[in-house]
């Protein structure tokens, strides 16, 4: 059985999750000795969620399996009559065993996050999915995609006959002028890196196609045919239309309407403007003259001759016009509008595949799409057999927050386990799903699981209890999201009837917001009954100098005062935004108040505030880098100051005067010889630490210590460039945050997607106001299907309005409905994070540019109270502010001690190991595994610095060494038997696996392939003495057999002596 819990905010899901689970670990009476963890899993969708629901489940089987303990006197109950009304004893028996075996097999305790999941999954299909047992898996796709955009750039400056480099040009120019028309930026980089998280969405994985270019021009011109056709019928009938008013000595502006007459239509017409479609008024002209003038017009003989003479039938064809070619013109119109993108984002796709090829690089945003072709096509007994597991009970929580791609890949699994009779479990709320950006898709739950799963085989149930929030709160977010939908309901509809949506489509939206939020009733958990809580809705009014917003802030101020008289900690406040530039601003905000009044001692954790370029330490170690990087550039070594002067005044205190610091590098270089020439990355900051250190804020010392932990990872991944670790720095690493611990006493500040799941004493919104609709740069990936536009499977459509009168309606309003719930939920989301009181701030309509969410929200409170007049500035409030009975205390941890300095020794000083040392007993040994290492990282000469770099940076090569490595390669690379295999001619693969049929693997050292795929170059590097010259040469030959049998025709082989600067080549008998 498939059990579906629908489990809104505060509902106790986790309880529920933890009892289910326990269920299925002691199992169902008679298979107790089956029953297992191993055969169990847990999906979450945070790595915080996993730990919290593991150390849930051992805590909870420990009180069980403690004859003391009453704490879990709830499970013990409850698994006594799932186990057939067993004795107490037997049931502590039976949970100190299972306890004992999980604990010893800890590894096999399955909950984990989906991606880990799916990753764990993946790892057992490498062979299928084309990639080296040692993939890299990539997080983060932006420094991927910004490599795969620079590179394309910088392709458009070579000179060479590559007319799909021309072809890209082409298109990025239309891209500009595109821009440019519409008013906005067109900085070429920053756009392509926009438009290239296309690649990352499920949506245009799901329906992309190899690109025809031949194809894809032709289509472009069958687009502007129609264009350009429905343009000239128009201009002929505005043509028309004005030379009928014309012979009668009248212009448009006589008719009725005057400078507003429905004739000017023509005049629009005729210049071939169409978009506008014709009015109300225009539609009623047709055989109605008393229409077309005023009574006691001079110009009535006129007029009405100039009506039988033509102008009505004129009239008539304008109408019967729109009706036939207006969706032609639009549709077509939206094509080609953004019809280029697709080339670009095939370009940008086949630039990233290719270095991640080069790379052996999977990016984690490709692994639902990978594990899907293999899932879709295989067994699921020959999937656990691969995996080497067998699962029988699922437990996916937060459902909602799937994706569509995420589910295709389990629900073949759930399926199998359906049908060998163990039960599943599934836990979600609609309400809730506001990860669209990630692909989650709320409709998997809504309707997607009942079309998947008969009602035979499945239960619903409902957690309606409320276990977070005090009374008024739950009853307040009762009443609020049983209207707001409706009213939300209504704005979708508009235009829904005069769209091209078939009457089935329209009937299907109409009711869709409302079916979402059917449930959406709780109710008070007993413990809350008594309590009341607080409510409170403040209007703002803005003016000439003060935006409603800036009224936000100071009451949002005024309003933690309140709070505090009142006896709250700060741990209990939280202040939470829908984007992070407004809480950017919160947080700028309350850090301006606490230095103005110190004695408050406010405390402050927010995202941006343990956000690594936050903290003045890191701006000024990156700074540096800026100017050793670019010594000569004055601007730099300014700044560089600048950061430094700044970062002393902080660690003095902001009273404190300080002149501008000083920063010489030859003052530097006395000490720290490192800073001058070629370093490594991690070096450099190291040695900017061990100079600049006593300047460092004490309190900043973690931020400094996780930067150099960034840099580390940055060389170990992308080598120690510090030109590109800069760039990548701004682009994203400035964005990496340091880990706090929760228990702080301290106002949080984040947005409403951070706080899911948690739970706060008191929340503030300080900015009720948002916009639902999407975005107008939103791109809807749509299927046409009616000919000629079905000639591509997929095009990209620019969201808007003028597209429900295209034959991508339905795209349209799907889009739309999204964008609202999505909206809408985020709403929901912010408001159940209350547990005692919450308070909203919003702007009064006619403060400035109010949004959706303000209107609907005053318009709710008005059914609600028919007394409250938002527009008046009146303030909503249900109960009053409430007085903690016992202060809150909050847990801290214990105190550790403060990092107050990063000891570091200059690498000259430390212990090294000398290339032509014999500190071990296989020197020899270790200095080919060395070298094969570096020369694996190499595919041209050009590599040669970083990987070198890379390898001072690991420690595995001295300084000192590294200067005479780096010429004797170079020479060695240089030499004429082998530089071709270095000067980027050939695609190369470097300890790349060769797969046979025999079921095991080759790995030759480096392997070349001709673009036109019929040459193939194999060789193996060697560093010793030419001993064992026979199984050498076997081996290659066998390598080379491998890749003709894979089809190559020419293959060459060779063994390297790299040492003695010999080659020697092998042939096939």
């Amino acid at each position: 059985m498939l059990t579906i819990y629908r489990a809104s905010a505060g509902a106790g899901k986790t309880h529920t999750l933890t009892g289910e689970y326990l269920k299925m670990l002691f199992g169902s009476r008679g298979t107790e000795a089956e029953a297992t963890h191993r055969h169990i899993l847990a999906v979450t969708f945070t790595n915080k969620a996993t730990a919290e629901m593991k150390d849930r489940i051992v805590r909870e089987l420990y009180a069980l399996a403690s004859e003391t303990s009453e704490a879990s006197k709830g499970y013990l109950d409850m698994l006594r009559a799932h186990l057939g009304g067993v004795s107490e004893a037997e049931v502590r028996r039976q949970a100190q065993a299972l306890l004992i075996r999980m604990l010893h097999d800890y590894a096999a305790f399955n909950v984990s996050t989906i991606d880990h999941f799916f990753q764990q999954t993946l790892r057992a299909f490498v062979r299928e999915i084309g990639l080296q047992g040692n993939y890299l898996v990539e997080l983060d796709e932006k420094p991927v995609l910004a490599e795969a955009v620079d590179n394309l750039l910088a392709g458009l400056d070579r000179e060479d006959d590559n007319k799909d480099k021309d072809l890209l040009f082409h298109w990025l120019l239309q891209f500009s002028e595109a821009k440019v028309e519409r008013g906005e930026t067109w900085d070429l980089r920053r756009e392509m890196n926009t438009l290239g998280q296309e690649l990352f969405k499920e949506r245009y994985k799901s329906v992309r196609t190899p690109l025809d270019r031949k194809q894809f021009h032709e289509y472009n011109n069958t687009l502007y045919s129609i264009i350009n056709h429905c343009k000239s019928e128009a201009r002929a009938l505005g043509e028309q239309g004005l030379h009928i008013i014309k012979e009668h000595g009248l212009r448009p502006e006589d008719f009725s309407g005057q400078s507003r007459s429905p004739f000017i239509l023509f005049k629009r017409l005729a210049k071939g403007e169409m978009e506008k479609e014709p009015t109300a008024t225009f539609l009623k002209l047709p055989d109605n003259p008393d229409g077309w003038c005023a009574q006691g017009s001079e110009l009535r003989g006129e007029i009405l001759q100039a009506y039988a003479d033509g102008l009505n039938e004129c009239v008539k064809g304008v109408i019967r016009f729109y009706k036939t070619h207006m969706t032609d013109y639009l549709t077509a119109s939206a094509i080609t509008a953004n019809l280029y993108t697709l080339g670009i984002l095939g370009d940008i796709e086949q630039e990233i595949r290719h270095r991640s090829n080069e790379k052996n690089r999977l990016l984690i945003a490709d692994t639902a799409e990978l594990l899907n072709r293999i899932i879709a096509g295989s067994d699921v007994p020959f999937i656990y057999e691969k995996t080497g597991t067998r699962i029988r009970h699922y437990l996916i929580d937060e459902f909602q927050d799937t994706s569509q791609m995420q589910w295709r890949n389990f629900r073949p699994l759930v399926a199998d386990s359906l049908a060998a009779g163990y039960a599943d479990l599934i836990v979600g709320d609609v309400k809730q799903s506001i990860y669209r950006f990630r692909n989650s898709d709320w409709t998997l739950l809504d309707e997607q699981i009942a079309r998947d799963f008969p009602a035979s085989i499945t239960s619903e149930r409902t957690l309606a209890e409320n276990w977070r929030s005090c009374r008024l709160v739950v009853e307040f977010n009762n009443a609020l999201f049983t209207i707001f939908p409706v009213l939300l309901q209504g704005k979708y509809n508009e235009g829904l009837e005069q769209s091209t949506l078939s009457e089935a489509q329209q009937a299907h939206y109409r009711e869709k917001i409302l079916s979402a939020y059917a449930g959406c009733q709780q109710q008070v958990a007993p413990r809350f009954r008594e309590q009341d809580g607080h409510v409170r809705v403040e209007w703002l009014a803005g003016d000439g100098e003060t935006t409603w917003r800036g009224r936000a802030m100071e009451r949002l101020t005024a309003t933690i005062e309140e709070l505090r008289r009142h006896g709250r900690t700060w741990g209990e406040i939280a202040v939470l935004t829908r984007r992070r530039e407004d809480s950017a601003l919160v947080t700028d905000t309350l850090l301006t108040y606490a230095r103005e009044h110190p004695e408050m001692g406010l405390r402050i954790i927010s995202d941006d505030g343990l956000q690594l370029d936050g903290a003045a330490s890191v701006r000024f170690i990156v700074g540096m880098l800026r100017h050793m990087n670019r010594p000569d550039d004055e601007t730099l070594l300014c700044t560089a100051q600048l950061l430094r002067s700044a970062m002393r005044i902080k660690q003095a205190g902001e009273t404190a005067h300080t002149s501008l610091s000083k920063v010489s590098l030859d003052e530097v270089n006395t000490t720290e010889p490192l800073l001058s020439g070629h370093r490594s990355l991690y070096e450099a900051a190291e040695a900017i630490i061990r100079s600049f250190g006593s300047d460092f804020p004490a309190d900043e010392m973690i931020f400094v210590q996780s930067f150099l932990d960034v840099t580390a990872d940055y060389s170990e991944r992308e080598g120690s460039d510090i030109d590109r670790f800069l760039a990548w720095w701004d682009d994203t690493g400035r964005r990496t945050r340091i880990s706090m611990p929760d228990a702080q006493d301290a106002i949080r500040v984040m947005t409403i997607h951070k706080a899911k799941g948690l739970g706060f004493g008191v929340v503030i919104l300080p900015f009720g106001d948002w916009q639902l609709d999407a975005k107008a740069e939103t791109i809807l990936w749509c299927h046409p299907r009616i000919a000629p536009y079905n000639a591509i499977s997929a095009v990209p459509i620019n969201y808007k309005k003028e597209l429900n009168r295209t034959i991508f309606a339905e795209e349209y309003y799907e889009e739309k409905l999204h964008a609202y719930i999505d909206g809408l939920n985020t709403l929901y989301v912010a408001l159940t994070r209350a547990k005692e009181e919450l308070i909203i701030l919003a702007p009064q309509k006619g403060s400035g540019r109010t949004q959706l969410v303000s209107e609907l929200l005053g318009e709710s409170l008005q059914q609600i109270d028919p007394n409250f007049d938002p527009k008046a500035g009146q303030c909503f409030e249900w109960g009053t502010w409430v007085y903690p009975t016992t202060k809150t205390t909050i847990a801290t941890p214990a105190a550790a001690p403060i990092m107050r300095s990063l000891p570091s020794v200059r690498p000259d000083e430390r212990m090294y190991l000398s290339l032509s040392g014999h500190s071990f007993d296989d020197a020899q040994r270790d200095y080919g595994v060395l070298m094969h290492d570096l020369l694996s990282r190499i595919r041209t000469v050009d590599d040669l610095p970083s990987a070198i770099a890379a390898k001072v940076s690991a420690g595995e090569i001295d300084r000192r060494s590294s200067q005479t490595l780096e010429t004797r390669m170079r020479a060695l690379l240089s030499d004429a038997s082998v530089s071709t295999w270095f000067d980027g001619t050939m695609t190369v693969l470097t300890e790349a696996e060769i797969l046979s049929g025999d079921g095991r693997s080759r790995r030759p050292d480096r392997v070349m392939l001709s673009a036109d795929g019929q040459r193939a170059i194999i060789v193996d590097y060697k560093f010793g003495q030419r001993r064992e010259q026979r199984r050498y040469v076997r081996q290659i030959r066998d390598y080379m057999a491998l890749m003709r049998a894979m089809g190559y025709a020419a293959v060459s082989g060779f063994l390297w002596y790299v040492e003695r600067g010999e080659t020697e080549e092998i042939h096939m008998p």
